[in-house]
């Protein structure tokens, strides 16, 4: 009986939860969007403490082998990201000035994302989530920091510019740039999509945006070389 009682209730309650939530989470206007993605904001934020006194600005609490907390330092870019493409389409800049400074926190002294502190377990799909984000606010004109600060573009050209360095690329395999920087770091040797594809990415956008054509052409080379070791599926495109 009671399990009859509780295979009857339970779909209920998931539909209730279903309508509560298509409820909480409407983007059937405008008005309902901006709405959705604030609460979202919102609750992401939660995640975040390094706008608190005592923790580090830019970055989730982490890595994993810590045991400090579940994140690692590239998705700290990626959540920066997305705080400049919320402030973009909503126009709400409640959270300016946490990502300005997390941003600025995490450039290290050679403003090209490649801190101190991370730089001996860097690879470079880790510092091309940041120069995306650079990018991104540039793209999107996210205010730029003070003067003497960096400022967005010439961060996404600091890390494109330190990946075209001859040496983090090679001949093995007809080309491509390795995935981890240090040459003693595990997977020196090997080479992957996304940390190509960020390659590709910011470079393709730095000669849209700029109009340089050696962004262009080196972009061009690495979709070639993707392309060519099957990366990227000949019949989908993915």
């Amino acid at each position: 009986m009671l399990s009859s009682l509780v295979s009857g209730a339970l779909p209920v309650a998931l539909l209730a939860f279903s309508g509560a939530a298509e409820a909480a989470y409407s983007i059937d206007t405008r008005e309902d969007i901006i709405t959705t993605a604030s609460t979202l904001a919102f609750d992401l934020m939660k995640f975040y403490d390094g706008n608190q006194t005592g923790k580090i600005p830019g970055i989730l609490p982490g890595p994993p082998d810590s045991g400090i907390g579940d994140y690692y330092w590239w998705q700290g870019g990626a959540m920066m990201g997305t705080y400049v493409d919320y402030w973009y389409y909503t126009g709400d800049d409640s959270y300016n000035a946490v990502v300005t400074e997390g941003m600025l926190h995490q450039t290290g002294d050679d403003r090209d994302y490649m801190p101190r502190n991370h730089t001996l377990s860097l690879g470079n799909d880790d510092q091309g989530f940041w120069g995306m984000t650079a990018m991104l606010a540039a793209e999107n004109k996210f205010p730029n920091p003070p003067p003497e600060k960096a400022q967005w573009l010439a961060l996404a050209q600091a890390v494109w510019t330190t990946q075209a360095d001859p040496i983090r690329h090679d001949k093995t395999c007809g080309g491509g740039m390795r995935w981890q920087v240090p040459p003693t770091n595990v997977g020196y040797d090997y080479k992957n999509t996304i940390s190509n594809g960020c390659f590709f990415n910011i470079g393709a956008r730095l000669a849209r945006y700029t109009g340089n054509d050696t962004y262009a052409r080196y972009a061009e080379e690495t979709w070639d070389w993707l392309w060519a070791v099957n990366y990227i599926d000949h019949e989908s495109w993915r």
